[in-house]
Parts: structure tokens; C-alpha cells; sequence
């Protein structure tokens, strides 16, 4: 027992002085663990969807994050009214593959360097929230993405992913 409590503390300062000070640059750490949900859509509103942590929760509904990345920037912050600095549009999107329903929620807006901003999202995200998939929308997109077009299957899981 007297020699594995040192045999301890040299484990514990051998990780400690592994450690690098220094950390990540985040925008590289943020966009490792997006996943490109399918192809770019064109045209001056055209957008990517790209996916993190995709799920079906115990309601067989996907869940799971999606991040917006406009293809012209100034077109996309017009049509949806947003800040001008905007670069991409971060959402918690339930997905209801047999009603035909999304539930958009935790909008959230960043800039280019990762920031995140303040502003109005009521136009990017509908006014109830839980509406059903309406053509030539963003909803219907990730919903084509998501129900009828997946590129990888959801993970099953018991746990609500918050």
C-alpha cells in the first residue's frame, strides 16, 4: 500500500505536465464535429446544412443540432432579417418524420470568428415553433435531409440531448 500511493502521485503529475497550456483555436475544435448533411443549395438564398448529434429520442423523433452556413452571406442576413455580421445560424431541431413536423428551438446566431451575436430570430425560426414543413423553406430541406435523403443513420438514445 506504501508504494502505490507514490506510484499514484506520479501518475497524476505525469498527466498534469502533459497538459498543453495552450488551447485550441475554438473554430477549428467547433466545425471538427459537424457532419454536411447533404448538398449545398444553390442560388442567392443558398445555404449548407451540416449536423451534430443526430438522434432518434423514445418518441422515434430525430434530434439533433444543425448549423446553417449561408452561401452568400448578405443575401441570407437580408431574407431573414439577422445581424450583419452574421456567418452561420446555430439550431436544436426536432424532427417528426411521420407527421411531417419540425420543431425549431435555441436559435442562436455567430460571426466569423465564433461569436456569438444578438439579434432577431423570429423570421429564421417560425413563431410557434412546432409547424409543419413548409415547401421551399430551410424546415423542408433539413426535413429531406433527415427523413427521406439521411446520409447516416441516428444513434438511438433514452437520454433527451440538451
Amino acid at each position: 500500500m506504501r508504494k502505490l500511493v507514490p506510484l499514484i502521485v506520479v501518475l497524476f503529475a505525469v498527466s498534469a505536465f502533459g497538459q498543453d497550456s495552450h488551447p485550441t483555436e475554438t473554430s477549428r475544435s467547433v466545425n471538427a464535429n459537424w457532419s454536411k448533411m447533404g448538398p449545398t443549395v444553390e442560388g442567392p438564398r443558398g445555404f449548407t446544412l451540416f449536423s451534430r448529434g443526430i438522434r432518434l429520442n423514445q418518441k422515434t423523433q430525430h434530434e439533433l443540432w444543425v448549423k446553417i452556413v449561408p452561401t452568400t452571406a448578405s443575401a441570407f442576413v437580408r431574407r431573414y432579417d439577422l445581424p450583419k455580421n452574421t456567418s452561420y445560424v446555430m439550431q436544436y431541431a426536432t424532427v417528426d418524420c411521420a407527421k411531417n413536423v419540425l420543431l425549431l428551438e435555441k436559435t442562436t446566431m455567430y460571426d466569423a470568428a465564433d461569436q456569438l451575436l444578438t439579434g432577431n430570430t423570429a423570421t429564421i425560426t417560425p413563431s410557434s415553433k412546432r409547424s409543419s414543413v413548409k415547401p421551399g423553406s430551410i424546415g423542408e430541406t433539413l426535413f429531406r435531409f433527415v427523413c427521406t435523403e439521411p446520409a447516416t443513420p441516428p444513434m438511438p438514445t433514452e437520454q433527451p440531448m440538451f
